[in-house]
């Protein structure tokens, strides 16, 4: 290109810039807007600023530029920008909403709650503020009242998807386990394919509802709707220990009559049984394929000064976690002995009954053959199992505590102890059960398995996971999950 072609370019590119600069605020916002709506967040934000700095701010303006902000990952110029718009009008709803986000996309939840709770009362509150507040309530562990913000929520469009599935989640925090599977019943029905949904109404049954045959259906959809990635493993495994629960034999019951009926527990299995490593209550489950993350959609274009636009963004990442559960057991006290042959008579009408489904009536028995004998481990473990299969797991946690207060080295009831520790989230505590098996089972392959299992869901215990897992590959390495254990090996050195 010779001289004079060069000079021609930089004089076209100098009255372009003369050109943009000499636009009017107004005409600089109508643009800034015209490539928002063509999400070119990076160019708006450009003639936002020029319209800012050539005319008195405006809330709308400011807002605008926030959002632009927001979109580009700049959360903190954002936020400031959201700030300044409130300045210059508190009332402005769009701004406050928006600044929420901001501290909610920051992990600062408890000033999103702030400024959402004031914007939901706000006549020109977006429509999606009450829901964002829920999350917010979630992220803080407030079920309570995040169930409140997402059923009003709810009212105004009953069929959100996200609104069902974390209300499910709400109330398995709240341990309403029958009203969290309602709502992720009405999720699916709605749309059967909605993965976060299949997989926390899968956790539900697998840990609190005791429908092992759904939950391996849940699972198995979940697995087909999901692309492949890090929690397909997860879900195998998951799906391998309930198989092992099924097939397991049951443990007789202690009786003293010739014939003694057998128990609804299940003890420990002869064969490995893995342990479940998707989160153990259900979680928010990331975001259906496709979703995508926050993001405001274009309000109508408004000269300054500006009309009141609401600009709406979805926030999409899941709540922390809240910190692991850990079990507070009984206080331990000395179990006297009494009548054993009085109690042995209640105990044997007790397993009758329990066995006859009648579970209220055994409890009472049982009971009272403890009371004939507080030292009567058998019957302390009986009553767990009875209070278990009514969907009473503190009382159940209780009694296996008393039964291995009567008889520490009672492995039935510390390997269910060790299960339903689990199956309620209590992780440590239930691994210390576990462990204390393996002092005097150290060849257990199941024991290695359960061990390894749980280790495997916290990726700063990864080393002892790979410690339990090969040593699992060693005393069983023909069983059906070996093959899903060494690739979470191979993925893991």
């Amino acid at each position: 290109m010779n001289h004079t072609g060069r000079k021609l370019l930089v004089a076209a590119a100098l009255a372009c810039t003369v050109t943009a600069c000499s636009r009017s605020p107004e005409q600089n916002f109508q643009r800034g807007v015209a490539c928002f709506k063509e999400q070119k967040y990076s160019k708006a934000a450009r003639y936002f600023e020029r319209a800012l700095a050539a005319a008195s701010p405006t809330a709308q303006a400011l807002n605008f530029l926030g959002v632009c902000r927001f979109q580009e990952g700049r959360l903190d110029e954002a936020a400031h920008d959201f700030q300044e718009a409130i300045k210059l009008d508190s009332s402005y709803a769009p701004a406050r909403y928006n600044l929420a986000l901001a501290a909610l996309q920051k992990g600062q939840t408890e000033d999103a709650i702030m400024q959402l709770r004031q914007v939901v009362q706000s006549d020109a509150a977006p429509a999606d503020a009450t829901y964002y507040l829920g999350i917010a309530y979630m992220r803080s562990s407030a079920w309570a009242q995040a169930e409140q913000a997402l059923n009003k929520y709810l009212q105004t469009k009953p069929d959100s998807l996200e609104a069902l599935d974390n209300l499910g989640v709400v109330n398995t925090r709240l341990r309403d386990y029958t009203k969290a599977k309602t709502y992720f019943d009405r999720c699916l029905a709605a749309r059967s394919d909605f993965a976060p949904a299949c997989l926390n109404l899968a956790v539900l049954e697998h840990h609190h509802l005791g429908l092992k045959q759904a939950a391996i259906d849940h699972y198995t959809k979940y697995l087909n709707l999901l692309p492949k990635g890090q929690r397909r493993e997860d879900v195998r495994l998951a799906i391998a220990q309930i198989e092992q629960e099924l097939t397991a034999k049951p443990k007789p019951i202690e009786a003293v009559h010739p014939q003694p009926p057998k128990s609804q527990e299940t003890s420990k299995p002869t064969t490995p049984a893995p342990t479940q490593t998707t989160a153990s209550p259900p979680t928010t489950a990331p975001p259906a394929q496709g979703q995508a993350s926050p993001k405001p959609t274009p309000p109508a274009p408004q000269p300054p000064p500006p009309a009141k636009t609401e600009l709406v963004a979805q926030v999409t990442a899941p709540p922390a976690p809240p910190p692991p559960k850990r079990r507070i057991p009984i206080a331990t006290h000395t179990l006297k002995a009494g009548n054993r042959t009085r109690a042995k008579t209640y105990f044997n009408e007790a397993v009758q009954l329990q066995q006859q489904g009648k579970l209220a009536v055994a409890i009472s028995t049982y009971g009272k053959a403890i009371a004939a004998d507080p030292s009567y481990a058998q019957a302390y473990y009986n009553l767990a199992i009875a209070y278990r299969d009514s969907r009473q797991p503190d009382r159940a946690l209780d009694n296996y505590e008393l039964a291995l207060m009567a008889d520490a080295r009672f492995t039935d009831a510390r390997y269910n102890y060790a299960l339903l520790l689990q199956e309620q989230g209590y992780t440590q505590d239930a691994i210390a059960q576990y462990e204390t098996l393996l002092e005097t089972n150290p060849n257990d392959a199941s024991l290695h398995l359960s061990i390894g299992t749980l280790y495997s869901r916290d990726r700063a215990t990864f080393d002892k996971a790979r410690q339990h897992f090969q040593t699992y590959l060693k005393l069983a390495p023909n069983a059906p999950v070996a093959r899903d254990i060494r690739r979470w090996l191979d993925q893991n050195p």
